[in-house]
């Protein structure tokens, strides 16, 4: 018998596109198998398996895709001609204004996609766990490099001090998700922000 292949025409990247914004809108329990072969153009079970392995499989690379697109999000951190403080606001404010956008789900994918997951599934959950983690690292050297650059005290606890801007980001996708304004969340950013020029006003 013939093996079944990827139906004619099978644009592997933009099939992964559809099953990364139907991950990243749903969350990888929710979204059923026959959800994502519809979504891919009406694979076949065989069809499906022969392109991505496995739904696991898929979601990893559906999540691997969108922490790509993430870069050019958190690229402002690693931008050493930036202070560092208009380096955080720039990122933040940037990943505001990408979870907002018309074209994509709302939120971010790494927060919304891969919690809550059963016992079988807890390698979904390790994935977007160190998923996240990589931008809370990102977030972590920024401040670093605003206290070896003295706009920091150096007194700073680094870690502790990152973690509130990496709550703030985590939280957005929920409060985008409850309608939470552009406005809304830039005010919510500048006062943030508050929170920066006080330790920074602290320097011995």
């Amino acid at each position: 018998m013939a093996r079944v292949g990827r139906p004619r025409n099978f644009d592997r990247d933009e099939a992964i596109t559809k099953a990364m914004h139907l991950f990243w809108e749903k969350g990888y329990e929710p979204t059923s198998l026959a959800e994502l072969k519809a979504q891919l153009g009406n694979l076949s079970s065989a069809s499906f398996y022969a392109a991505f392995g496995s739904k696991q499989q898929l979601f990893e690379e559906c999540l691997a895709k969108y922490m790509t697109m993430c870069e050019a999000l958190n690229q402002p951190l690693e931008d050493t001609s930036m202070s560092a403080r208009s380096a955080m606001y720039a990122m933040l404010k940037k990943t505001i204004e990408a979870q907002l956008d018309s074209q994509t789900p709302k939120g971010c994918m790494a927060v919304l996609a891969g919690l809550n997951c059963d016992d079988d599934n807890q390698a979904i959950c390790r994935a977007s766990e160190q998923a996240r983690h990589q931008t809370r690292q990102a977030l972590v050297r920024c401040v670093q490099r605003g206290v070896e650059q003295h706009e920091l005290s150096e007194k700073t606890d680094v870690l502790s001090f990152a973690m509130v801007f990496d709550s703030f980001l985590k939280g957005l996708s929920i409060e985008i998700r409850d309608g939470a304004t552009l406005a809304t969340l830039t005010q919510a950013l500048d006062f943030i922000m508050t929170m920066w020029d006080c330790h920074a006003c602290r320097l011995d």
